[in-house]
């Protein structure tokens, strides 16, 4: 039946008008030949989606022209088609399509979710209903010219309405109606969605739906409820929140008894170590406080999409890599005082060391958010498309090329080269011997200082390079070690800064008369219980400063300063 719609609309001498009936119109398209051909298309006014009588091309009159489109039609090609709408999907029957219920939004919304509850296919395999939420466009141009793409936009015939009404938890899941393009494969009876990328705005309830497709045949846009964030876990979140919660507690801990230490806060690696974690409890902060500024269902004080969405994650995307910058310069300088040790002076090096951590970074957010924040035009209607940004929190989209492009790939990056400084570093840890205690003894100080290298380098993040493992029970797995260990890095920073820095702990015992200050050699603080000190090399006095030490988590070269 469609096939001979189609054909009509081929053979008819009647271009580029409108040929119409209550449930069917159609349409032929004449070639376009001037200049910018490819840029125009054709749109449509629809006032009721069940009446195609009332359909009237846009600028035809009737007022028309001050009304947003309901149906455009643009091609990169500026060939003739034949076009045919139709009201449903009486002539493209498929065993996974249901019949949209009818009423007023929300009751169609309650319903939706008590119908789908028990068939959503999460844990079972089975695939979620979807419904066919607009009319039926056959659309035919013919031969098509390599690199052919038909965008499509449509306003679907049920308003799913923002996250406040379409998104839901279910079983400890979060559930989304969406819009989905889809076409009409006769071979196998059902719509399906490849070849066909979805657009649209989940925060714009009145909006319509842009399907860029590959090809030509029957479109139309679904809706269906769908899974998002595989994977969560509402315990996740909460056990994130108490993590990070300690690990802000600990890195303010941490700034606030290193920072009054002056003989401490000098040194370069002291410098170096208070930049890291000042960065890290800013990273921490904005993830943490995102929860009470931001909600999933738009009802927080910063709404989704937003501008102030946008800067909020940009500034989270910027602070991660400054954090992972930083953990990148720890590592150097761990390897310049533990394994170079000599020739390890550099000059201005707080300044080389912040213009790297905060200059670097800076050009991911902003390329990321003018790269793949764009508007989509089809045939004069824009819809804007949000790849930069998650759909219900103000971080980077997941699963996007600008995800794994501008934030796993530096990820990955820093996590290699913290490997081969953590190795490295780890070698020397391993052959620093202490002659004045055991091998057990030695063997948990050698542990401890692997721990708190592996800590203070971040290589914890390496457990998120693998999270994405197809098994469920592993995935779930690797997600508790992931955020056991990098939600409570700050606290892992605050003790092997201050719990197990004998340097710092003498400070405040001596500072509030604990404990009797030690008597100062000719070139300072004793280099044994300092963590700061100069490792190698007791007496250069122009490179102490800028040397890790050889206290408990920090190992040195020499058998006499060692302190494992």
């Amino acid at each position: 039946m469609v096939n001979n719609l189609k054909k009509i609309a081929q053979k008819t001498a009647v271009t580029n008008k409108l040929v119409k009936s209550a449930n069917i119109a159609i349409m032929k398209v004449k070639p376009d030949t001037s200049e910018g051909a490819e840029n125009k298309g054709y749109s449509f006014v629809l006032p009721d989606p069940k009446d195609l009588n009332k359909l009237d091309q846009s600028g035809g009159g009737g007022g028309s022209e001050t009304q947003q489109p309901s149906i455009a039609i643009q091609s990169s090609s500026a060939a003739g088609m034949s076009v045919v709408l139709l009201t449903g999907d009486a002539f493209f029957p498929s065993e996974k399509t249901g019949k949209l219920p009818a009423g007023e939004p929300d009751s169609v919304t309650t319903e939706l979710f008590a119908d789908l509850e028990d068939d959503l296919g999460l844990d079972n395999g089975t695939e979620t209903v979807k419904y066919v939420n607009s009319v039926v466009l056959e659309i035919d141009i013919g031969e098509q010219e390599p690199g052919f793409v038909l965008n499509l936009y449509i306003k679907p015939n049920f308003q799913v309405g923002d996250t406040s009404k379409n998104l839901k938890r279910i079983d400890d899941k979060r559930v989304q109606i969406r819009y989905q393009c889809a076409w009409y494969n006769d071979e196998k009876f059902e719509w399906v969605a490849d070849g066909c990328d979805t657009i649209y705005d989940s925060n714009q309830p009145t909006g319509g739906v842009v399907c860029s497709c590959t090809h030509n045949t029957s479109f139309a846009v679904l809706m269906a409820a769908e899974e998002i964030d595989p994977g969560y876990i509402e315990v996740q979140s909460m056990l994130s929140r108490i993590l990070l919660a300690g690990s802000i507690v600990g890195l303010i801990a941490t700034i606030g008894l290193i920072l009054p230490a002056s003989a401490i806060v000098t040194t370069r690696s002291a410098k170096v170590n208070i930049c890291f974690s000042i960065a890290l409890l800013i990273a921490s902060l904005l993830f943490f406080i995102q929860d009470f500024l931001i909600k999933d269902d738009n009802s927080g004080i910063i709404k989704l999409k937003s501008t102030g969405c946008i800067v909020y994650t940009m500034l989270q995307h910027y602070m991660w890599l400054v954090v992972f910058m930083w953990t990148i310069i720890e590592g150097f300088l761990m390897y310049l005082s533990l394994v170079q040790v000599f020739g390890s002076h550099i000059s201005h090096y707080m300044i080389k060391f912040n213009a790297l951590a905060y200059g670097v970074p800076i050009v991911f957010p902003l390329a990321g958010y003018f790269a793949f924040t764009r508007k989509v035009t089809v045939a004069g209607v824009e819809v804007v498309d949000h790849q930069y940004m998650a759909e219900t929190m103000c971080f980077l989209k997941p699963g996007t090329i600008n995800f794994y492009a501008l934030f796993f790939g530096p990820l990955v990056l820093s996590i290699m080269v913290n490997l081969v400084f953590f190795f490295l570093v780890l070698k020397v840890i391993r052959s620093s011997k202490n002659s004045n205690l055991s091998d057990k003894e030695q063997l948990l100080r050698q542990l401890k200082a692997a721990v708190g290298v592996m800590v203070l380098l971040g290589t914890g993040w390496v457990i998120g390079v693998f999270m994405n493992v197809p098994a469920p029970g592993m995935q779930v797995s690797l997600q508790y070690v992931f955020i056991i260990v990098n939600a409570s890095q700050g606290m892992f920073v605050f003790l092997f800064y201050v719990v197990l820095n004998d340097a710092v702990k003498n400070f405040w015992l001596e500072k509030f008369g604990l404990k009797t200050a030690a008597p100062k050699s000719g070139t300072g603080a004793s280099t044994a219980t300092n963590v700061y000190a100069n490792a190698s090399a007791s007496g250069a006095n122009k490179d102490a400063e800028h040397t890790y030490s050889s206290a408990a988590e920090f190992p040195a070269k020499r058998d006499d300063n060692a302190n494992l």
